[in-house]
């Protein structure tokens, strides 16, 4: 069998996660049959296509003469994909692999014509199966849309929910939007839950707190005018205050940036940076708790019974919501709020550990039911 896969490939740990989640479930569900995985970076929306077709050769920086490459991309872009060719082309089924779907803009996405549009649109009209899964929301705190009725991205979402012949959601606000548009979608945990169960196993907590920093706490500020000396100031005092309590935190970075904001700030606290998802989860795995602001941490240490606190910056927060834990925007992320959930979270601990492995393998069996019937003999 062969499946296709929109992801991102050596950009975000955190899509990493939610690939291996699914592509677990695939190997219970394909057991006993080859197996064979076409794997595209939507940030590269070109590389759909095989290294001989000329949209993808007119992408490549390598293409000479230089003036000729721009014209011919365009005039290719326009008139080529029609014609097929794809490498999704010759996949039995697509899989878009988690990721927030719908934002303010989205319509604009690098992948959302020359993916969504040119391919998997015109494939879904051809009857094969495209699935949606884990789709997710990623709007300011301060301004999340009631409904995507009259919104300038309604045409394109339109075309998302059209194509795919399943779509589930990891929050709240997706489904909410999405049923604004006459579409109900299942609300499931993000399949990123799931990527613990194939690397790691839980074990005993020790006072192992982990810690995930972004300036401003998050990824963006939305022009939400986010003080990130506030959020720096804030998380100094957590961990003094952890310290003081006995607790050892470690930073854990998702990317280089990280790691040297760490260190910087934190020269006395070890931090460190994993280099896949398996020496990830055995980071993770004995740890008593967490503080994230990458939100796929928390998704991420659930999945192994290691509960924890998120801060962000927008509706990423309720994908956290979803496992039933604390998440705050990052403004309202005071420091006596955040220890007031850290003393609940410790006290209970262990019947929280259970509830969330619990979840884990309810939504395994869920996302199981799924994808079973794409995979019959």
């Amino acid at each position: 069998m062969r499946i296709g896969l929109l992801t991102t490939l050596e950009t975000n740990i955190g899509d990493d996660f939610i690939r291996e989640g699914l592509m677990h479930i695939i190997t219970h569900l394909n057991s006993g049959r080859s197996c064979e995985y076409v794997a595209v970076n939507k940030h590269e929306p070109h590389t759909v296509y095989p290294a001989w077709h000329p949209i993808k050769f007119c992408n490549e920086n390598k293409f000479r003469p230089s003036r000729m490459r721009e014209p011919l991309r365009i005039r290719a872009e326009r008139y080529l994909p029609p014609l097929g060719l794809s490498r999704f082309d010759t996949c039995d089924i697509i899989l878009q692999c988690g990721t927030p779907v719908i934002w303010e803009g989205c319509r604009h996405s690098e992948w959302a014509k020359p993916i969504w549009r040119d391919v998997m649109a015109r494939l879904s009209r051809k009857g094969k199966p495209v699935l949606n899964l884990g789709g997710g929301s990623s709007y300011p705190c301060e301004r999340q849309p009631e409904t995507l009725v009259g919104n300038p991205d309604e045409e394109f979402i339109g075309i998302m929910l059209k194509t795919a012949c399943v779509t589930t959601v990891r929050d709240k606000l997706a489904k909410k939007l999405f049923a604004s548009l006459g579409y109900e979608a299942q609300h499931l945990c993000c399949p990123a839950m799931l990527a613990g169960r194939v690397f790691a196993k839980p074990a005993e907590p020790t006072r192992k707190v982990l810690i995930n920093y972004m300036s401003g706490g998050g990824h963006y500020d939305y022009g939400q005018r986010v003080d990130e000396k506030v959020w720096e100031m804030t998380m100094s005092h957590l961990v003094r205050e952890l310290r003081r309590q006995g607790w050892e935190p470690v930073f854990i970075a998702h990317n280089e940036t990280e790691l040297r904001l760490a260190t910087q700030i934190w020269q006395d606290v070890p931090s460190v940076l994993p280099t896949d998802p398996r020496d990830y989860f055995e980071i993770v795995r004995d740890a008593a708790f967490g503080i994230f602001n990458r939100l796929h941490a928390s998704v991420a240490a659930a999945g192994l019974g290691v509960p924890s606190i998120a801060v962000g910056t927008d509706s990423r927060n309720l994908m956290v919501e979803t496992l039933g834990q604390p998440a705050f925007y990052v403004k309202e992320a005071t420091v006596d709020r955040i220890l007031a959930a850290l003393k609940t979270l410790v006290s209970q601990r262990d019947s929280e550990s259970r509830r969330l492995l619990i979840l884990r393998e309810n939504s395994f069996e869920l996302y199981k039911d799924i994808l079973r019937p794409f995979f019959k003999s």
